[in-house]
């Protein structure tokens, strides 16, 4: 990462943390910021095992914010993609490295085409940026909601159009797939976004 794309990545994660702070209005979701405030970055030791067991290379963004916190423990949501807007914003919480590797045991640790499940029809609404996968080795589950029904992933195996360790979210029922942003530092962006609209953070 260029000096001047991290200093860029900095005040955005800094933005990021101050919203978060400002946004929380109980006690329980408070005790869970303070305990993400506490939490340690992961060391290059255990993002390099990770990119060695998937065979992938993590996205610079990604492994900076990694360094600093690895993930935001569970059921603290620290990212808001979507449009707040138009109230329709999903919260997440960033997995562990562990979790990571955990998740990926059962969820997207097998190919599946899109046409075993889907028709036609149903294909072509696919994003132009996503091979037609419904699972796929290549995704990395590194996001989620209370409960599993939503992922966000990197994706490394992106369409022509896509680009490499782009974001992605997983939906279930109906199970489809949705590209989201190019890069992690977007994905933050227009988490901050969505947050200086909330009135609070929503659960």
């Amino acid at each position: 990462m260029t000096p001047e794309a991290n200093a860029k990545w900095s005040k955005l994660f800094d933005a990021l943390n101050e919203l978060l702070n400002e946004k929380i209005q109980d006690e329980e979701i408070w005790q869970l910021y303070e305990e993400y405030q506490q939490r340690k970055g992961a060391s290059e030791e255990t993002l390099i095992a990770l990119e060695k067991q998937f065979d992938v290379q993590l996205p610079e963004d990604f492994r900076a914010f990694y360094q600093r916190k690895d993930g935001s423990g569970y059921a603290f949501h620290v990212l808001y993609p979507g449009d707040a807007e138009k109230e329709e914003c999903n919260p997440f919480y960033l997995m562990s490295l562990q979790e990571i590797r955990e998740t990926k045991q059962y969820f997207c640790e097998v190919d599946e085409k899109l046409d075993e499940h889907y028709s036609a029809e149903e294909i072509s609404k696919l994003d132009p940026e996503i091979k037609p996968y419904l699972f796929h080795k290549a995704w990395i589950p590194f996001a989620t909601m209370a409960g599993g029904s939503l992922y966000l992933m990197l994706d490394f195996d992106p369409a022509e159009q896509g680009t490499y360790g782009q974001i992605i979210m997983y939906v279930h029922d109906p199970d489809f797939v949705y590209y989201l942003t190019d890069t992690f530092t977007e994905l933050l962006e227009v988490s901050t976004r969505n947050l200086r609209i909330m009135d609070e953070i929503e659960y």
